[in-house]
């Protein structure tokens, strides 16, 4: 071959004739692509081999996976009690969250996605936001069947550049994708800074309403601008509980909302939340008239919770004289956390509201001390006459004064379950004579967090009480509590349960860090 090289390069050779050297190229040539015709045919053959070392290594490998599965202890689980641990790990993971704990379970093992992909219940609950696709959107319709459904419309809360844009674009493919599976919405879920994109989704609702399963609607935004929009006239004919955060109600008569035709006829509960201090004259605010309107055009009203401060009673709380009570005929519970010690309106709300068949009644104030502000004598209608007579469940943190401690027993005569703080335990149980009218009615008393001094004043407060022949009502301490921070809470909860049936909620008893 050099030869033959050198005799291309420099010229044909005295002793080769071009006739012979064309015969010998055309042999090597020949003899070349022979060559590589057989190396083709082993490397096809060695692909082929390959191809099927893969795919055997591929199944074998999944054999001894769930071989391995199969040795671990929660492959004893039956597929009930599995789909039990995976439905409250799926209640349980925190809302919007992205990916999905329903979705990440059912990629962890073939058996685990049989469980998870034909259980409905996992697949429920829809989020809207512009990280999630469509297509993701319609495997939840497809697994969830035929049951009720969640549906969240969120987007990250704090801003990034192109969202609000991002997130609307979105938003209409998105509704496209799950509007026949309207009539299966039972719970609504909106989240969101954009105020146009507030307006934009009730909007669309409206156009698709009646949603004749709806039962819930909760909406927050920590930027909103406007008032918060409902649906209207008959569009949720079985709304039942409304939620509303960092948003104020519309206002009664507006071109756009008319508070005789909001759609909460058959509301039950309604929750009002405004987050910080004295936020109360911020854009979240309500007005008075607003809220007024709400609560008569909701005549099954039962449940009632304010958070902070959401309503602001201003002008109202200048002419109180004039101000007509509010009637809330069918309220049986009502939940007050001003979230400050000083609240703004909380003593004219309680001065105004009229509740004759309230069961349960909560005021919790922050652990700030001192006490929060005192409204023992408006739960009077006039004195001696109790405001709320038939309240049978009654809640305070740090809302009783030492010398108010009687004032609340007697504004509560049938209390059959107490809930206090440690502050309002201390002061009720450092004074035995203030709480006797407690005792003959008192079926359940929880504390939380009780001090050391606390749970002494307990115990003599219940030998007192057996000595004079009283039943003495369930006690149950309440977390969170370390018996390793405080060894005497082991000595003294025993001392308690001596003397009657005492539980522990949130208690860890171990003694070791």
């Amino acid at each position: 071959m050099l030869s033959i090289a050198r005799d291309l390069v420099n010229g044909p050779s005295h002793s080769m004739v071009p006739e012979e050297l064309l015969s010998t190229l055309r042999q090597e040539v020949c003899a070349l692509e022979n060559r590589r015709k057989e190396l083709l045919v082993r490397l096809e053959e060695t692909n082929m081999s390959l191809v099927e070392v893969q795919t055997l290594l591929t199944r074998k490998t999944a054999q001894a996976h769930t071989v391995q599965n199969l040795l671990a202890p929660v492959s004893r689980l039956p597929d009930e009690v599995l789909l039990a641990i995976f439905e409250e790990a799926v209640r349980s993971q925190e809302q919007g969250q992205v990916p999905r704990t329903e979705m990440a379970i059912s990629y962890t093992s073939h058996r685990w996605r049989q469980v998870t992909v034909n259980a409905p219940r996992l697949w429920n609950s829809l989020c809207i936001r512009s990280e999630v696709p469509v297509a993701m959107l319609q495997i939840y319709l497809s697994r969830s069947a035929n049951i009720p459904l969640t549906i969240e419309f969120r987007e990250r809360e704090t801003a990034w550049p192109g969202a609000d844009k991002r997130s609307m674009a979105h938003l209409g493919s998105a509704l496209d994708a799950i509007w026949p599976s309207v009539s299966r919405w039972r719970r609504i879920v909106v989240l969101h800074r954009s105020y146009p994109y507030f307006t934009h989704v009730f909007r669309e609702l409206r156009k698709v309403a009646p949603l004749k399963m709806l039962q819930s609607i909760s909406m927050r935004s920590p930027g909103v601008c406007g008032p918060c929009p409902l649906l209207l006239g008959d569009s949720a004919p079985a709304l039942e509980s409304l939620e509303v955060e960092d948003m104020p109600l519309p206002p009664p008569v507006t071109q756009t909302f008319d508070a005789a035709h909001y759609s909460v006829a058959g509301l039950t509960t309604l929750r009002l939340r405004v987050r910080g201090v004295g936020v109360g004259s911020s854009h979240a605010a309500t007005e008075p008239s607003a809220f007024r309107a709400l609560i008569s055009s909701a005549p099954m009203l039962s449940t009632l919770e304010i958070y902070g401060q959401p309503i602001n009673f201003g002008q109202e709380r200048v002419n109180e004289e004039d101000v007509l009570p509010l009637e809330i005929p069918r309220l049986r519970t009502l939940v007050l956390c001003p979230g400050t010690q000083h609240p703004r309106d909380l003593r004219h709300f309680i001065s105004v509201i009229k509740a004759p068949t309230l069961r349960h009644f909560e005021l919790v104030y922050p652990d700030n001390a001192p006490p929060g502000q005192d409204v023992s004598d408006l739960l009077f209608d006039p004195f001696p006459l109790a405001k709320f007579p038939l309240v049978e469940t009654v809640r305070f943190h740090n809302a009783v004064h030492g010398d108010t401690v009687a004032a609340f027993m007697n504004a509560f005569p049938v209390a059959a379950r107490i809930k206090l703080g440690s502050p309002d335990a201390g002061c009720l149980f450092g004074n035995p004579t203030s709480s006797s009218p407690w005792i003959s009615h008192i079926q359940h008393l929880t504390v939380i967090s009780p001090l050391h001094n606390t749970l002494l004043q307990m115990y003599e407060w219940l030998l007192g009480a057996a000595s004079q022949g009283h039943r003495l009502p369930i006690i149950t301490l309440e977390g969170p509590i370390r018996a390793i921070d405080g060894p005497e809470f082991l000595t003294q909860s025993s001392k308690l349960a001596s003397c009657t049936e005492v539980r522990l909620c949130d208690v860890d008893l171990s003694m070791s860090g």
